[in-house]
């Protein structure tokens, strides 16, 4: 376990655990009088965003979701594109408590040692930043999405676009997903009076990356749509056109059927002009369908 006192002022203290074992979190429960079961929380990797509080001990916690994935691998579930990471808080102390390296936290306790005033002004730092996390991904995605539908439009999908639509979906749902869970814990932070602005801004942050990502869906369900419209329309001209050389060639091919059979007694057979008369007869009954089709605008 690493235990890093992020900074500590007058009236506030950080400290910042990282991947602790099921002892040294009991040991760190003892001290900071944090409940058992929130604490075996804070061990499952897999848990979802949520709030309690202990009534005891009047110690406030939350888990929040951090976008980690790495771009290059494709992912099916929350755990693969997000970390977790829990906090502890009263109104003197904030506990965060992480089992994965938290990148932003290294940034942003520069940026606020000297600038936050209570527990729930640097709670509110925190949580912006976790959300500050899905906005590249989001950005990317985007243009991920505005690639192929250039490749849709123009027709020049030399590859299986659904397939490649469908991951951006996937990685585009399970954000939605964990930002909508994540509104729980930001509506049961409530701030001093003064702090207004600063949750303000987390809120508004929160409806930022679910409106980019519900975007990002609407616009790749739209895609699928119109992917699977195209690939169907491709799939109709094929069979309009098996079905024309179809119909083209079922009258002559019953013509030659009737001039097949092996019977003696069929007079056309012994005729000089037989031949080329049957030729000319399948030449009219061509034209005659062309000009048919040509009219019904099927051609």
């Amino acid at each position: 376990m690493a235990i890093d006192k992020m900074f500590s002022s007058e009236g506030l203290k950080w400290i910042d655990v990282k991947d602790p074992s099921a002892d040294e979190m009991g040991e760190l429960s003892q001290q900071y009088n944090l409940n058992q079961h929130t604490v075996k929380d804070c061990l499952q990797p897999e848990h979802l965003p949520k709030y309690e509080f202990d009534d005891e001990f009047q110690v406030h916690f939350l888990i929040l979701r951090f976008f980690s994935h790495d771009s290059g691998k494709d992912v099916s579930s929350i755990q693969e594109l997000t970390n977790k990471i829990a906090i502890f808080f009263t109104e003197t102390i904030v506990i965060t408590i992480h089992l994965s390296d938290t990148p932003f936290l290294k940034v942003l306790v520069k940026r606020v040692e000297k600038k936050c005033s209570s527990a729930t002004d640097l709670l509110s730092k925190i949580i912006w930043q976790a959300l500050e996390t899905f906005d590249d991904p989001a950005n990317r995605l985007s243009e991920q999405v505005d690639f192929y539908e250039n490749q849709i439009m123009l027709k020049k999908t030399g590859f299986n676009v659904t397939e490649s639509l469908y991951k951006i979906k996937r990685q585009a749902s399970i954000s939605h997903k964990v930002l909508m869970l994540m509104l729980e814990p930001i509506n049961h932070v409530h701030v001093n009076s003064g702090e207004e602005p600063a949750i303000q801004d987390v809120r508004d942050q929160h409806l930022k990356m679910q409106t980019l990502y519900g975007q990002v869906l609407e616009d790749v369900n739209n895609l699928l749509n119109i992917s699977l419209s195209f690939s169907a329309q491709r799939t109709n001209e094929i069979v309009r056109v098996l079905t024309l050389f179809s119909v083209f060639f079922m009258p002559l091919t019953f013509i030659a059927g009737i001039y097949g059979m092996n019977f003696d007694f069929m007079p056309e057979l012994r005729h000089k002009v037989g031949y080329p008369a049957v030729l000319i007869f399948m030449a009219l009954v061509t034209v005659f369908i062309y000009r048919w089709f040509k009219r019904k605008k099927w051609l």
